[in-house]
């Protein structure tokens, strides 16, 4: 029997020849790629802008009282995080910031891409070929936009992209350009998470000029105004917050989700990989039984209750967890609480500890073995324990076995 793994490169050639042939396809028959929304190109959302609003580079950098804690992540981060590296040892990047007006566009509800009135070009940051991995063609439902600009989300339900490529660009520009937007609508779809909702109806209801639309997947939003924005650092696993612009995102949501204002920040949270595919920390309970002997309670954050993961993170004064995702919401934490990341030896990235010194966060990492395929992982349970208890002292017990004879 002829191995499975010889079989590999015979598939990879034939969705090659695929995905050519397809394209081609497009090419000679424009109208066909019109019908089944196929677009040819990615192409830079500016050269195709009935109205630029903003177009700026400006500094982003950590301070430099900061930079000491972030260096034992900095460079070990240049070999996996994306963007323009180079200047991780000075803490810095440059950030761009795009603000565009497109009248004439369509909106693809099954990848939420938007399109030039050709139809022929997604509109991106870059220009190329484009990922047909992402954009394969369909058959799709015309339907009118609305009156006012409609702003497409970019996440695809992913959390991290969601708050830092959605959420807080738009609340910049909205509070920066406003009154030059008017009326917006911001693309969803039905099958977006529950948190994804949650944040829009909380944006909704302070700022009235903006509204919530709907597409499906087997629609295609026509004739739409389309308010394309970037808010994006060369180092691109830099979320681009402030201070202030996190304490605005979190009082919004308080108000959305009717949480208190936080009071002293004592609690002490392990945050949990739960069922993740990807990125799992292996000994987490063992971990976990060391953690819960001083005190720490257990998150596994779910979706569908984003307002318990707030309310858990803005009264923790210390936060263990593996890297992951969920550490974005230490853009609900009060300043000087102290991050403890766990990592694989071999998947270090920086986007976490960026985002923790720059909002006044206390942050140490513990680098575990390495991972796998899967980038699951383990870590030895004492070094944690030993970040613990330097912030928090040794147990009694412990300090009663030290003086016994």
């Amino acid at each position: 029997m002829t191995p499975r793994r010889s079989q590999a490169p015979l598939e990879i050639l034939i969705n090659w020849a695929q995905r050519v042939l397809r394209r081609k396809l497009f090419e000679w028959i424009p109208a066909l790629g019109r019908a089944l929304n196929a677009p040819r190109h990615a192409s830079f959302a500016g050269d195709f802008a009935d109205k630029r609003l903003e177009d700026q580079i400006e500094g982003l950098a950590l301070a430099p009282d900061a930079l000491d804690q972030a260096m034992a992540v900095l460079r070990p981060a240049m070999r996996n995080d994306g963007g323009d590296v180079s200047t991780y040892p000075a803490g810095q990047s440059r950030l761009r910031s795009l603000l565009f007006k497109i009248d004439h566009c369509s909106v693809a509800g099954h990848t939420m891409m938007v399109l030039d009135k050709s139809g022929a070009h997604v509109l991106t940051r870059n220009t190329g070929p484009v990922d047909w991995e992402t954009a394969q063609p369909a058959r799709l439902k015309p339907r009118p936009a609305p009156a006012g600009a409609c702003y497409t989300l970019t996440c695809q339900g992913n959390f991290a992209l969601f708050f830092t490529n959605d959420v807080l660009p738009l609340l910049y520009f909205l509070r920066k350009h406003g009154h030059e937007i008017g009326p917006l609508h911001i693309v969803t779809r039905p099958d977006f998470p529950p948190f994804v909702m949650q944040t829009l109806h909380a944006i909704c209801a302070a700022h009235p000029g903006v509204e919530i639309l709907e597409l499906h997947k087997t629609e295609r939003l026509e004739n739409v105004s389309a308010l394309w924005l970037s808010r994006t650092p060369d180092a691109s696993d830099w979320a681009p917050v402030t201070r202030e612009e996190a304490d605005a995102l979190a009082d919004l949501l308080r108000a959305h989700h009717q949480i208190p204002a936080p009071g002293a920040a004592e609690g002490l949270l392990f945050v949990s990989r739960g069922d993740a595919k990807v990125g799992a920390l292996v000994n987490e309970a063992e971990v976990l039984a060391e953690l819960m002997d001083y005190g720490f309670d257990f998150l596994a954050p779910r979706a569908e209750d984003h307002k318990s993961t707030i309310e858990a993170f803005q009264s923790a004064r210390i936060v263990v967890a593996a890297h992951g995702e969920a550490l974005t919401n230490l853009l609900f934490c009060q300043p000087g609480t102290l991050v403890i990341e766990l990592f694989a030896s071999n998947q270090i990235k920086s986007d976490h500890c960026w985002l923790a010194l720059r909002l006044g966060l206390r942050y140490r990492a513990v680098k575990g073995f390495q991972g796998d395929a899967l980038k699951a992982f383990s870590v030895k349970v004492h070094e944690v324990m030993a970040q613990v208890a330097e912030e928090l002292g040794p147990l009694e017990e412990d300090e009663e076995e030290a003086d016994e004879p």
